[in-house]
């Protein structure tokens, strides 16, 4: 009788998941806080060997200045499933690595309670949400400048409210206009500034002269030269020496100067401080070269206000550009958050041009069309604080990542809601995915009390993301997503604009930019 050769042990699909995985899976006993079991991706990103990791306390992970709402979190996941972000794992080398952190509870095999916890790498979601801000700082500041334009009577309110307005944003500590004086010294006469750390400003000299010391600041720069100057950080910066340890003082990292011409074609610059390094950005840039041009516009604007007609037009030209610089920004900002997601790329565009379609049709204005634009334009840009994998992700989401995926809606509201714009359009994002009848999210709001510029994106939003391919479905052919729009007409979707929504269709022939299914 011979005896059976035994098999190789197969590893199971449990075994193979806990190997592969990507992101660290640790055990923590919940009794003594120390880690009883890791996965091989936990020795990756933390640095140290599993044989040096396990046995650690979960609080060595973690810098001091976390720990105690580490620990709070760790309680909150032994109450329910929880997902953390803005946690910072404390890897070996002594580097931080920006982590999210879903908590949960589990029973070992000896009967003890176990912290189950899932560490994920989102240093890319950290750079993106870097690149965001930066964009939020600028497209603040422009908002509030661009309403001082507008509103403006003399060049000195004009001057002294765009650089109020550009300081209002903590991250911006000094503005100011400056402009070249024909003296024998090649002076610079600041004509209004503002900002925390406007005592800098009042304790320096700066000229325009290249032979002097002090001329080769970014503003003196700007003014001899005509061109923009970009100080990316004032410790590294050639030229700024004589500035330098006070800049520091006054907490003045990086600055950006952008020339104009004014009055009689005077030579003056947009000068910005922030107190961040590398804060003026590719977009930003243009957001403040923008400025600048229409700083220039609104000081001859004002000069001539014995020609009120002619005044009227040039303001209204202003704010024209504006507009349009206000969209060409928010369109980057888009562009951030598509570069995340290729099979959304252009979705917000697309639902742009049908939203704005329906308003035309229903008569709008063009100031509220405008702010329905822009609503439109950002309405998911909520979805940077949505890991990238889920956007894309092939298969049926969980429910825990489809709330995440959900919470989009408000994450966008909160985003957008401190920025001036003259629409509500925080609040419009927000209500996008809200329904008639109360079964929207994330308020959950009723009829009424949903604006009109949420019911129409709403609408653009459903027939644009059924009409072209996801992940994990084909596109939806037009008929069919007109009829599933048209069965929602009154109850969950707002009936008027469902109707001229089919009516474009169907007997307009209206069409998005990239065809969608016959």
């Amino acid at each position: 009788m011979t005896k059976e050769k035994s098999e190789p042990h197969s590893p199971s699909l449990y075994e193979l998941a806990w190997c592969n995985a990507r992101d660290a899976i640790a055990a923590t006993d919940y009794e003594t806080g120390l880690i009883v079991a890791a996965n091989p991706a936990c020795a990756r990103l933390s640095g140290y060997s599993l044989d040096e990791f396990i046995g650690m306390h979960y609080t060595q992970l973690y810098s001091e200045s976390e720990r105690e709402r580490l620990m709070q979190a760790f309680e909150t996941a032994a109450q329910k499933d929880s997902s953390f972000n803005d946690f910072h794992l404390l890897r070996k080398d002594g580097s931080l690595l920006p982590v999210n952190i879903s908590g949960s509870m589990a029973t070992l095999p000896n009967g003890r309670r176990a912290s189950i916890a899932i560490v994920s790498d989102i240093t890319e979601l950290a750079s993106s949400r870097e690149h965001i801000a930066v964009q939020n700082w600028a497209l603040t500041a422009y908002a509030g400048a661009a309403s001082a334009l507008v509103q403006a009577t003399d060049s000195q309110s004009l001057l002294h409210s765009i650089c109020d307005a550009i300081t209002h944003e903590s991250a911006y500590v000094l503005a100011l206009v400056c402009f070249a004086e024909d003296d024998a010294h090649k002076s610079i006469s600041y004509a209004a500034f503002s900002g925390s750390a406007k005592a800098f400003l009042q304790t320096t000299h700066a000229t325009w002269n290249e032979e002097d010391a002090f001329g080769r600041g970014p503003g003196g720069t700007s003014l001899r030269t005509g061109e923009l100057q970009l100080m990316n950080d004032v410790e590294t910066f050639t030229g700024y020496e004589p500035w330098r340890e006070r800049a520091l003082q006054y907490n003045v990292r990086s600055a950006i100067a952008v020339p104009f011409f004014g009055i009689g074609d005077r030579r003056g610059a947009l000068v910005v401080y922030s107190a961040y390094a590398n804060a003026f950005q590719n977009s930003t840039i243009e957001v403040f070269k923008h400025l600048a041009v229409e700083l220039g516009h609104g000081l001859r604007s004002v000069e001539q206000d014995r020609l009120l007609q002619l005044e009227r037009e040039q303001l209204v030209a202003a704010k024209q550009s504006i507009a349009e610089s206000l969209v060409a920004t928010v369109s980057a900002m888009t562009t951030t958050m598509e570069m995340r997601d290729p099979y959304t790329a252009g979705h917000e565009n697309r639902v742009t041009e049908l939203a704005v379609a329906i308003a035309n049709e229903m008569g709008w204005s063009e100031d509220k069309i405008l702010g329905l634009k822009l609503a439109s334009l950002v309405h998911d840009i909520g979805k940077i604080s949505v890991p990238a994998e889920l956007l894309t992700k092939p298969t049926r989401l969980s429910p825990a990542e489809l709330s995440l995926i959900q919470s989009h809606s408000e994450a966008g509201y909160q985003i957008l809601k401190k920025i001036p714009f003259v629409w509500p359009v925080a609040d419009i994002v927000r209500q996008h995915h809200e329904k008639l009848d109360g079964t929207g999210y994330p308020l959950g709001i009723k009829a009424d009390l949903i604006l009109p510029e949420s019911r129409v994106l709403a609408v653009a939003d459903i027939v644009e993301a059924m009409s072209t391919a996801r992940p994990y479905r084909a596109a939806i052919s037009l008929d069919v997503t007109l009829q599933e729009v048209e069965s929602m007409a009154g109850t969950k979707l707002d009936a008027d604009v469902v109707r001229i929504c089919v009516d474009l269709f169907r007997n307009k022939k209206f069409e998005m930019s990239m065809p969608i299914l016959a």
